[in-house]
């Protein structure tokens, strides 16, 4: 029962988050620099989540053959980003301009119109929280199954991806304030927005719960590393293209970086060690090896006998045995 109330909990704080996240640009006005700050922290603890917890568990799980997963993983999202949606987190009031050396790089056209309209990116996007919600049950799965309980893994990717969540709210949204959509239906998309994280989890669970064990965990592995390579291209995709262009705030948004990266290592040092299943016992062990000869069973026997007369080997049954002999 562990699992379900705690992936159920974890689901509900998401929606609210990414509700209260789309709600943003709808009551305030966010500055560019402290969004970047806010980003910088998030994309700490989703490239942390995946060194830290994701990547290590899957291949304690599934082999080193796992990492793999995390290549599809990044290039999937990758794909889903440049043809489906972008990462600009930017509110509606702040049109936000990149100077370069030759030119001025908006991402838009000369009107401020997105490069992509509402609809395609909030389906971009909610694809990709949809395996944010399979990373996330993936993750509290894991650590049911490794350590009997949910620990730092799962806690450390509940905390990436709560903290993330609010961000994408806030372009789906503004995407739709840029695009003229009655509040209403922006209200109904931010919803349906939030509840992409609880139907991943939900399908990866029911789907998990479906299969036989070495299957459930030879699954629950890829899961957790393709999941892993989805965090990298998210923190990526938020942290680069800031790179050059924040001179004069480096100190500050690299700061954020590094505590969210800390943050989840300091999450991984409580977790516990994977059980390993137990290994053979001393009888088990010898009787796998096979018959033992009956020159060695004589030889190594501590008794032999000379005659009609029974001694005990006194280097094997110590003191008392010596004064047997004696």
């Amino acid at each position: 029962m562990v699992v379900p109330a705690t992936l159920t909990a974890y689901c509900a704080l998401i929606v609210v988050v990414s509700l209260l996240g789309g709600m943003t640009p709808l009551a305030l006005v966010l500055s560019h620099t402290r969004l970047q700050i806010y980003l910088s922290f998030s994309a700490g603890t989703m490239l942390g989540a995946a060194f830290f917890h994701m990547l290590p568990e899957a291949v304690a799980m599934g082999g080193p053959d796992m990492v793999e997963w995390a290549a599809f993983g990044l290039l999937t999202l990758f794909l889903l980003e440049r043809f489906f949606a972008y990462h600009q987190h930017e509110p509606s009031e702040l049109p936000h301009k990149h100077h370069h050396a030759a030119a001025d790089h908006d991402h838009g056209d000369e009107n401020g119109t997105p490069a992509l309209s509402w609809g395609t990116a909030t389906f971009g996007l909610a694809v990709h929280s949809l395996v944010g919600g399979v990373a996330l049950a993936s993750a509290v799965v894991a650590d049911a199954k490794g350590q009997g309980r949910v620990g730092g893994m799962a806690w450390g990717v509940f905390l990436a991806t709560v903290l993330h969540k609010p961000a994408d709210a806030i372009t789906v949204v503004s995407l739709m304030l840029r695009g003229g959509v009655p509040s209403r239906l922006v209200h109904l998309v931010n919803l349906g927005f939030a509840l992409m994280i609880p139907l991943g989890a939900a399908l990866f669970f029911v789907g998990v719960d479906r299969l036989a064990p070495t299957a459930a965990e030879t699954l629950t592995a890829a899961a957790l590393s393709f999941s892993a390579g989805t965090f990298l291209c998210i923190s990526l995709s938020d942290v680069l293209p800031e790179l050059q262009f924040h001179a004069h705030d480096r100190l500050k948004l690299s700061a954020a970086l590094l505590a969210g990266f800390l943050a989840m290592a300091a999450t991984s040092a409580i977790e516990s060690p994977r059980d390993e299943p137990p290994g053979p016992s001393p009888v088990q062990a010898a009787t796998s090896a096979g018959p033992i000869p009956a020159e060695r069973t004589r030889l190594n026997s501590p008794e032999r006998i000379e005659g009609d007369v029974t001694w005990t080997d006194p280097t094997l049954h110590g003191v008392g045995a010596r004064l047997a002999s004696c």
